[in-house]
């Protein structure tokens, strides 16, 4: 394997010429293998030909706005596990930037950053994004697998902080069919879940991985809301252990005490 197959395959997406060659040149400089593509049909015909461990995308394409093919490559059975980090020009205002990344991040990026960014910083990301999902493929790593099935990405961040610290590596999905996926390609130790999804609901997501011979041994953490907006707040806990469910955790649930509950099952 040579330095650049060591440092990884970056494939950019920008409608901008001029920051296609600056920004490959930077990353090319610090090793990393570059491809580029200025439109979504451009990169997916070079998705077929290529695999490029992280995808740098920017919003504002020619033919499709970024959100939306960034979606469309996390929902590929091909694509799912290659980092996404979204990278785009937003307006300076700081409500308009939190609005931008969390659009992001519903949209399953794995990480948003904005424009101009400094080399270092670009470096930083591309580094830490490939090398967490090298590490998650790797079975050979010391770290538990978790993987996060849930909607609420604000939720997620603030547990991914906590558990990353220790000795855990985390992936994360708000679909359900994506994560039925992740799981049976990337093998975690544990499942944590919310019922409420951004395409099947989370019960259905237990019931298929626990009538699966090859998932059913995985434990289940439902980490939800949804009781607490039900006049009996128990049926939300019967549903969940009709469908498998190993427990069912009420939110809020600060990122420590979760800790806790997962350190009872891997």
């Amino acid at each position: 394997m040579n330095e650049k197959e060591m440092k990884g395959k970056v494939l950019l997406i920008d409608d901008d010429p001029d920051f296609r060659e600056s920004t490959g040149k930077i990353l090319q400089f610090r090793g990393y293998d570059v491809i580029t593509a200025g439109d979504a049909h451009e990169a997916r015909i070079t998705l077929k030909k290529e695999k490029p461990d992280l995808i740098i995308l920017d919003i504002m394409l020619p033919d499709i706005d970024g959100f939306t093919f960034c979606s469309e490559i996390k929902d590929s059975t091909d694509f799912f596990q290659i980092p996404i980090l979204i990278l785009t020009s937003v307006n300076k205002n700081t409500v308009e930037k939190k609005y931008a990344e969390k659009i992001a991040l519903h949209h399953k990026a794995d990480e948003f950053a904005e424009k101009p960014i400094e080399p270092k910083e670009l470096i930083a990301r591309v580094y830490g994004l490939i090398t967490r999902s090298r590490i998650f493929a790797n079975d050979s790593s010391d770290k538990k697998k978790i993987l996060f099935i849930d909607n609420d990405h604000d939720f997620m961040r603030s547990v991914r902080k906590v558990l990353e610290n220790k000795e855990y590596e985390i992936q994360t999905t708000d679909s359900g069919k994506t994560g039925m996926m992740m799981v049976k390609t990337l093998s975690p130790q544990i499942v944590i879940i919310d019922p409420v999804l951004s395409d099947i609901d989370g019960f259905t997501v237990c019931r298929e991985l626990k009538s699966n011979k090859k998932t059913f041994n995985i434990p289940i953490l439902m980490v939800s809301a949804f009781n607490s907006q039900l006049e009996e707040p128990d049926f939300a806990i019967t549903i969940a252990k009709n469908h498998k469910v190993d427990e069912f955790i009420p939110k809020p649930i600060k990122a420590e005490a979760l800790l806790e509950k997962i350190r009872q099952y891997v």
